[in-house]
């Protein structure tokens, strides 16, 4: 055999030795991993553990799902609410009835809702209510309404 020949077989030969040498390493590393996790148990201990394991894996499963949902529901009903609520007092009918008229503002935190609007005279009142869609309303409205919601604008 030549010199290049053994030098190659070394080479293989080292080759070799190095990667079970790094195999060894990853093998103690997981059995230390393993022991971590696992403890000494063997056998039936070891299953009894891992099954352990895995009904608090699944427990812990079972939680997130539920939590994940009462926020959706929490999330979904929310929008509902009325987080912004606001009145607006005047005269509609100067010298008939004094400050007796309101414009009442309620919007959700998206900027929707309703304007409840009595109009009181010396005849009587009014009930008005006025859809508000992302700050706007579909309906034309009075100074009033345009005042206490302007003063609710979202930008």
């Amino acid at each position: 055999m030549t010199d290049g020949g053994r030098i190659g077989i070394a080479a293989v030969v080292l080759l070799a030795l190095g990667a079970g040498m790094t195999g060894l390493v990853t093998a103690a590393g997981n059995r230390r991993l393993l022991r971590r996790v696992f403890g000494e148990a063997q056998g039936q201990q070891f299953q009894e553990h891992l099954a352990a394991i895995l009904r608090t894996f699944e427990d812990h499963a079972a939680m997130e799902c539920e939590v994940r949902d009462s926020l959706a529901r929490l999330e979904k009903t929310s929008h509902g609410f009325f987080d912004t609520v606001d009145i607006e007092h005047y005269d509609a009918f100067p010298g008939q009835a004094g400050k007796f008229s309101f414009s009442l503002l309620m919007l959700n935190r998206n900027g929707s809702g309703v304007i409840l609007t009595s109009l009181t005279s010396a005849q009587g009142s009014k009930l008005y209510a006025k859809l508000i869609e992302t700050g706007k309303s579909d309906t034309a409205l009075s100074r009033e309404e345009q005042d206490v919601l302007g003063r609710h604008a979202r930008s």
